[in-house]
């Protein structure tokens, strides 16, 4: 029985032993893990903190890219502005600026000249982007929402924008019967290069009629101008929904001319439906 006494203490005294050997190395496991834990912890607080820099740096990045690209007119950069609005009912407003003199007309007895005027064009320019990469539809819209008047009610808009680098921007659309048609009757687009030469493209379905000026002097008319004016007809999309820079480019693409080339692009539709679209770009 003391055998048996004494060899169980032993047992028990050596796994006592192992049992606190194996509690330190638990402990000191558990030690480790915690602490690793925490740096892991605070090494994640600081990739996300250094993340959420990273993306503010990035946000900032493109509002300030988006600011470059806003409007001209928030820095102030316009020269010239003229607004002319004809309505259904046949009233008109005229809206003529420039930096020295300024001036509001509204047949409704609204009319406004000197600081008065000057005040109302700054706000009216901070409400607008105007951009040549915008569609033309959202920057008349804009323009209307901008000097309250309504869409429905505006037949003829006529907008003229000159800026301070020499660029000039023009947007005219007219709906004489409040209809609008993609049949197309009259095409015309006049091209000024920066060499100084001139080249015209004209159209007119009616009459089957079509001729073509170009910068080396050359002309084409007859048959084989009408066919050339229609191979060109069937590449570009002539519409209010796109911008003047996309348009641009795939007229001059389809003319196989260089954009770098050309100063100023100046082109005008009628539909048969009455409505009647023309824009230019003047890079001076």
């Amino acid at each position: 029985m003391k055998k048996m006494t004494a060899g169980m203490a032993a047992v028990i005294l050596l796994a006592g032993c192992g049992t606190a050997q194996d509690t330190s190395q638990t402990t000191t496991a558990d030690t480790e893990n915690a602490t690793q834990q925490q740096t892991d912890a605070t090494n994640g607080d600081s990739g996300k903190a250094q993340g959420a820099s990273t993306e503010q740096a990035d946000s900032a990045e493109k509002e300030a890219k988006a600011n470059q690209s806003a409007s001209p007119a928030a820095n102030g950069e316009i020269r010239e502005f003229d607004l002319d609005l004809k309505f259904t009912d046949d009233r008109e407003w005229e809206f003529d600026y420039d930096r020295n003199e300024a001036s509001i007309e509204r047949d409704s007895g609204d009319r406004l000249s000197g600081q008065q005027a000057q005040d109302e064009f700054a706000q009216l320019f901070q409400a607008i982007q105007f951009s040549t990469e915008r569609p033309l539809e959202d920057i008349k819209r804009e323009v209307l929402e901008a000097v309250n008047a309504e869409q429905e009610g505006v037949r003829d808009f006529e907008m003229d924008v000159k800026f301070d680098s020499g660029e000039e921007m023009e947007i005219n659309h007219d709906v004489r019967n409040g209809e609008t048609s993609e049949e197309l009757n009259e095409f015309s687009l006049e091209l000024k290069f920066v060499d100084g030469g001139e080249s015209s493209y004209d159209f007119e379905s009616d009459e089957r009629e079509a001729e073509i000026e170009r910068r080396d002097g050359s002309e084409n008319e007859g048959a084989a101008a009408l066919e050339e004016m229609e191979q060109l007809l069937n590449q570009v999309n002539i519409a209010t929904d796109r911008s003047i820079d996309d348009m641009k480019a795939e007229v001059l693409q389809a003319l196989s001319i260089d954009a770098g080339e050309v100063e100023d692009f100046e082109l005008e539709v009628d539909y048969r439906g009455g409505e009647e679209l023309k824009f230019s770009h003047d890079m001076k």
